[in-house]
């Protein structure tokens, strides 16, 4: 059981760490959950070009020219999912490629007739 000490001590730790206070501190976090940016509602990681994006949109959008809300809707999902698809093959190489650095005493590779 913890001490009056203690908990009034683990009460004054508490108000130093309440997180960020700024605009651009919270925003700098904001992406700290995001593991592959392929669920969830980040569309565009950091690491992205936004205006690459959307130009994309802009290029989903001229193609099937939706008529109403309930159509952009649709063609807007169409588009971010795309976005994310695109994602995968770089996604893949870099968990292999880091699979290959830590295993790398678990894989052995014999040449053809070697």
């Amino acid at each position: 059981m913890s001490t009056q000490a203690q908990l009034n001590a683990n009460r004054a730790n508490s108000q130093l760490s309440t997180g960020p206070k700024t605009a651009e501190g919270k925003a700098k976090i904001s992406h700290n959950a995001v593991k592959n940016g392929l669920t969830g509602a980040t569309v565009v990681l950091p690491c992205e070009d936004a205006a690459l994006y959307e130009q994309h949109v802009a290029n989903i959008f001229a193609a099937w020219q939706p008529a109403d809300h309930r159509e952009k809707l649709l063609v807007q999902s169409i588009a971010d999912t795309q976005w994310r698809l695109h994602r995968i093959p770089a996604f893949e190489s870099a968990t292999l490629a880091l699979a290959r650095i830590q295993n790398a005493d678990l894989m052995v590779w014999t040449p053809p007739g070697g």
